[in-house]
């Protein structure tokens, strides 16, 4: 076993809001991330340190902030193998399409990158499909309330 810690670096962006950590798990899967099957190690508030326990396999080590928002604003590191004792730092982002997402530092890895860009596009979506549904309602509600 070794030690995985992930430092998150305080910022005001999302600083209410605690990440949760997954690990790449197939043996033992509470929560699918990008196809990805995870198990849940933690969770981190901002400003906080916290150490887990991990095995000295490859895996990836996801950050989300809820599950519903999972698919677009998560972001992962990628383990290597060994025995080696990990630490990890990261904050939260501004960015509305990707949902203020905490990311990595240092996280120069091509298919976390093209994640990113992914989750951006993704989030872009959903922005804009709530915008129009709170346009439509908002619409709809003061011409109701005009007609008493």
């Amino acid at each position: 076993m070794r030690k995985l810690t992930i430092k998150r670096t305080k910022s005001f962006i999302g600083c209410a809001a605690k990440m949760k950590i997954y690990i790449e798990d197939s043996s033992a899967s509470e929560l699918t991330i990008n196809n990805v099957p995870c198990r849940k190690i933690g969770e981190v508030k901002n400003g906080e340190e916290k150490t887990f326990e991990i095995g000295e396999q490859a895996a990836k080590v996801y950050v989300i902030a809820d599950t519903m928002s999972k698919e677009y604003c998560n972001d992962f590191y990628v383990l290597p193998e060994g025995q080696d004792d990990v630490y990890l730092t990261g904050k939260n982002r501004f960015s509305l399409a990707s949902g203020n997402a905490f990311r990595f530092d240092n996280n120069n890895n091509e298919e976390a990158l093209a994640n990113r860009k992914r989750g951006t596009k993704k989030g872009v979506v959903v922005l804009v499909v709530a915008i129009a549904i709170g346009a439509v309602v908002g619409f709809l509600l003061t011409s109701f309330l005009l007609r008493f």
